[in-house]
């Protein structure tokens, strides 16, 4: 069984080696890709895009609200924005927030731009390895999305446009 990728998005430094362990002590099953912050994660998105590209899709986008330069709002704007290409569908992929901020303002807005879930990181290692568990088993074990779409699928929905 292929593992499942999981791409977490942080500045810290200290958070990415906390989440790093959790993965590799607690969920195995799955593997997870660190970017350092929301321009490296696009940089990568890029690469993602060309016809060669073949490695694997991500099932799931944890991403930290407060980044310098592009933070995580902008990013969760441009990953909803960015249209689909043949190995990732960015406008069906969850994207949790965590983040320290409980602000309304940042929840409300984070909900508005496309995010799957708004969550506050824990301070103890216990309650943030129970969340991310949590996480991972819900979003990629459990919860079901669309299918990717061939170009068989796309050939019909455009015949169907087009009667």
């Amino acid at each position: 069984m292929e593992k499942k990728e999981v791409y977490l998005v942080d500045d810290s430094a200290d958070h990415r080696l906390l989440v790093r362990t959790i993965f590799k002590e607690f969920l195995p099953n799955y593997h997870v890709r660190f970017f350092q912050g929301a321009s490296e994660l696009y940089q990568f998105m890029i690469l993602q895009s060309s016809p060669e590209y073949a490695g694997r899709r991500p099932g799931l986008i944890i991403l930290d609200l407060k980044m310098p330069n592009i933070d995580g709002y902008d990013l969760l704007r441009l990953l909803r924005k960015t249209p689909d290409n043949h190995v990732t569908r960015w406008s069906t992929i969850p994207v949790i927030i965590l983040t320290h901020s409980s602000s309304d303002v940042d929840i409300q807005k984070c909900y508005e731009a496309g995010a799957s879930s708004f969550m506050i990181k824990p301070v103890e290692f216990e309650e943030l390895r129970f969340l991310i568990e949590t996480i991972c088993h819900y979003w990629l074990d459990y919860n079901l999305l669309p299918p990717a779409k061939t170009s068989e699928n796309r050939l019909k929905e455009s015949e169907n446009e087009n009667s």
